[in-house]
């Protein structure tokens, strides 16, 4: 666990806490990044803190800007990409344990 940045590429970085029950991360997102389609057991929370944002969420098309909330349930694939900048706070239950032991994989190309 760790609240320091970590470089996963060229356009994702992330630092992240988890607790018992809950992970809460922070992204900061390059212009024109895809964060490749990908599903997880763990309901995400997304809040929107700046710039814009496309997400495919089960086939459901939306932009997102600074103050939006995306609501991701489990299980459901979804796709990300950086219309600008952007700055996220995610949350997830239960706690993203596999990001510890290299389960984030979609996030490094």
């Amino acid at each position: 666990m760790s609240w320091r940045w970590e470089r996963l590429s060229d356009c994702v970085e992330r630092r992240y806490v988890s607790g018992e029950r809950i992970t809460v991360a922070q992204f900061r997102i390059r212009e024109g990044c895809v964060v490749q389609r990908h599903s997880h057991p763990n309901e995400q929370i997304t809040v929107v803190l700046q710039g814009v944002l496309e997400f495919d969420v089960g086939g459901r098309r939306f932009t997102a800007s600074a103050g939006d909330v995306v609501v991701i349930p489990p299980g459901v694939e979804h796709e990300v990409r950086a219309v600008t900048d952007a700055v996220v706070i995610d949350t997830f239950s239960p706690p993203r344990g596999d990001w510890a032991g290299g389960g984030d994989a979609y996030l490094r190309r």
